[in-house]
């Protein structure tokens, strides 16, 4: 017992360089498969984009679990390339304070023809009325 002892602990570096490099190789096809799948918003996005705004705030207040998440439409007024940062402006023009991070916001899809956050549907809707 005391020779098979004495064999792990000559073993012992060759096995912590050997899950080293097990760990590092892991890592390396964990970032590769990230990189690949992560297209979760991969929109493009533009200034005068109509996006939404996450609101993380409610993540952890238990008693909000149904209120929506998201905010907005808000419009992009200017885009930093080199930080990944965006600035926003409300749809009357009105700059909102704050820079916001692409992970936390997401292109508008837009349906029947909505332009500026009003569709054409509910324009002829207060028409009738």
């Amino acid at each position: 017992m005391l020779a098979n002892r004495a064999r792990q602990l000559e073993r012992r570096m060759k096995d912590l360089e050997e899950a080293k490099t097990n760990l590092k190789k892991a890592r390396l096809q964990g970032k590769v498969y990230f990189d690949k799948n992560r297209c979760e918003r991969c929109q493009e996005l533009r200034v005068s984009d109509l996006v939404l705004l996450y609101n993380s705030v409610l993540d952890k207040q238990s008693s909000q679990k149904l209120k929506n998440r998201w905010n907005g439409p808000y419009k992009i007024r200017e885009i930093r390339q080199d930080w990944g940062t965006y600035l926003l402006s409300e749809l009357d023009g009105m700059e909102m304070k704050g820079i916001y991070v692409r992970d936390r916001i997401k292109k508008l899809i837009t349906q029947y023809g909505v332009e500026g956050g009003e569709s054409e549907l509910e324009a002829e809707d207060m028409e009738d009325v």
